[in-house]
């Protein structure tokens, strides 16, 4: 009996200590609980009683202040893509006349014209704007880090009304260009001013062609009506300026900015890009005539059926080609529907336009054209834009 007594208070001993260790834990965990979870102010609510008692006015308990900003990984990217950038921006002002005042010789922000930015290290520069067809070269400067230079070379490129200078410099930072063509719907864009301001936009239509009557679809062969609008409000500041991706290239060049109507539009890079070279090389704009008026199927609705010849893409050349140029010397006649540029087929990723302008002057292309619901071939040889 005595053993059986024994036992049993051994294990009453040890029920005891075990409720005493897990009740300890069970205490330890409920206050890291209430003090994480319920209670994370305990120190400062103690701190304010003890203060209020003892006469002294209240501690407002005061949040941990954050050293710098954490941002999300888009803001990361657009900052790099500014700093990318930025080296390569110029401005464009209205030169100064000699004065012997020190405050007439500053260049202000309201003295700004247009934007550009750099394209080759030894002074190439792009630009856009009316002020070129207003001012001749030496009524203008380029203001570039602090310094002004004088425009030595000007060159419009009339299909996209580009602006080319040159300037006398050396070992200047460029900018990269981007592909105008991988611009997407609602996508996230940049433009910067040579001001040190920044604007973020989101791209609303890569195909944007202003429309206020017919008339508007009537494009001519040498010449893009189309560009990339912008859902954003900028001021005429920004116009000239580089519109870049989030990788930092740039994916067109700020033309249109307009108040009353919200828009703004930019010029593709993509549309200016294949006369580059020519320019770097030789100072000149080649760009290559067809001389064509037509509409683009892909982008009309409502036309008579013996018009579009049951297609729904091709051009249909508005009317017959002028004596003298490439169209009408190989045979094009109003009505005939071109419907592919050596196997390219003309539709809605591809223009007449886009097509033509990816040669150059002196080339022989064959067109596939649909007349009358017969499809035949004209051989075309291309020539220079004349000035």
């Amino acid at each position: 009996m005595k053993l059986f007594k024994k036992q049993k208070e051994q294990f009453i001993s040890q029920v005891v200590i075990l409720s005493m260790v897990f009740g300890f834990a069970a205490g330890v965990v409920g206050q890291i609980v209430a003090d994480v979870y319920i209670d994370p102010w305990r120190d400062s609510y103690t701190v304010d009683i003890l203060n209020t008692n003892a006469g002294a006015s209240s501690v407002i308990p005061e949040l941990r202040r954050v050293t710098r900003f954490l941002g999300i990984q888009q803001d990361f990217e657009v900052n790099k893509s500014i700093e990318k950038v930025t080296p390569g921006l110029v401005g464009i002002y209205s030169k100064k006349s000699s004065s012997n005042n020190a405050l007439n010789q500053i260049y202000l922000p309201q003295d700004l014209k247009t934007n550009g930015f750099i394209l080759t290290s030894d002074g190439w520069l792009v630009s856009f704007g009316e002020i070129f067809k207003n001012y001749k070269p030496d009524q203008l400067v380029v203001v570039y880090a602090g310094k002004t230079f004088t425009i030595d070379n000007l060159i419009i490129d009339a299909t996209t009304s580009v602006v080319f200078l040159k300037i006398s410099a050396s070992n200047l930072p460029v900018v990269v260009l981007g592909d105008s063509d991988e611009a997407t719907l609602g996508q996230l864009a940049i433009t910067l001013n040579n001001l040190g301001e920044a604007m973020v936009v989101n791209i609303k239509n890569t195909d944007y062609i202003n429309i206020t009557s017919g008339d508007n679809f009537v494009i001519s062969s040498e010449e893009y009506n189309r560009s990339i609008s912008l859902n954003g409000v900028l001021d005429d500041t920004y116009l000239g300026s580089p519109l870049i991706n989030l990788g930092g290239e740039v994916i067109g060049i700020i033309k249109e900015i307009s108040q009353d109507d919200k828009l703004v539009t930019a010029v593709p890079i993509n549309q200016f890009r294949p006369i580059v070279l020519d320019v770097l090389r030789s100072s000149i704009v080649k760009r290559p005539f067809l001389g064509v008026s037509y509409i683009d199927l892909a982008w009309v609705f409502g036309l008579n059926e013996n018009l579009t010849q049951g297609l729904n893409r091709g051009a249909l050349v508005y009317q017959s080609p002028k004596k003298g140029t490439p169209a009408s010397d190989a045979g094009l006649q109003e009505a005939d529907i071109v419907v592919s540029v050596d196997g390219q087929q003309i539709d809605k990723n591809s223009s007449l336009t886009e097509l033509i302008q990816q040669y150059q002057g002196g080339d022989e292309i064959d067109l596939e054209i649909l007349r009358a619901g017969k499809t035949i071939t004209k051989t075309v040889t291309l020539v220079i834009l004349p000035d």
